[in-house]
């Protein structure tokens, strides 16, 4: 059978790629800005925190980066497999159908 809807295919392709960069890029980040937070504080200073400030705003937005990035990339890709379902479900509906008309067409 030819294979239909090669643009939703290709779009959800894209989507779970980009799922799959968004949550890597993210828990990169996540991870660097924890590590910077654990540093010395020095890095934090740049942006006119003192070292006590910076340890805990580097902390919150490392662990806020890794979640709510984690769970983005988690959607997108999640996005690009019910692409995949709703494909699946067309398929399957149009291969009954075709099934169900060749058995009206013997039963006559």
């Amino acid at each position: 059978m030819k294979k239909r809807f090669k643009f939703l295919r290709t779009l959800a392709n894209i989507f779970k790629i980009l799922g799959i960069l968004l949550a890597a890029l993210s828990l990169l980040g996540g991870i660097i800005l924890i590590v910077l937070s654990l540093s010395n504080g020095n890095f934090w200073s740049l942006f006119g925190l003192d070292a006590a400030t910076g340890y805990s705003v580097g902390l919150a937005s490392g662990i806020f980066t890794l979640i709510c990035g984690v769970l983005c990339g988690l959607m997108v890709y999640g996005f690009g497999e019910l692409v995949y379902v709703l494909i699946s479900i067309e398929e399957n509906t149009y291969k009954t159908s075709v099934f169900l008309e060749g058995m009206q067409k013997d039963e006559d």
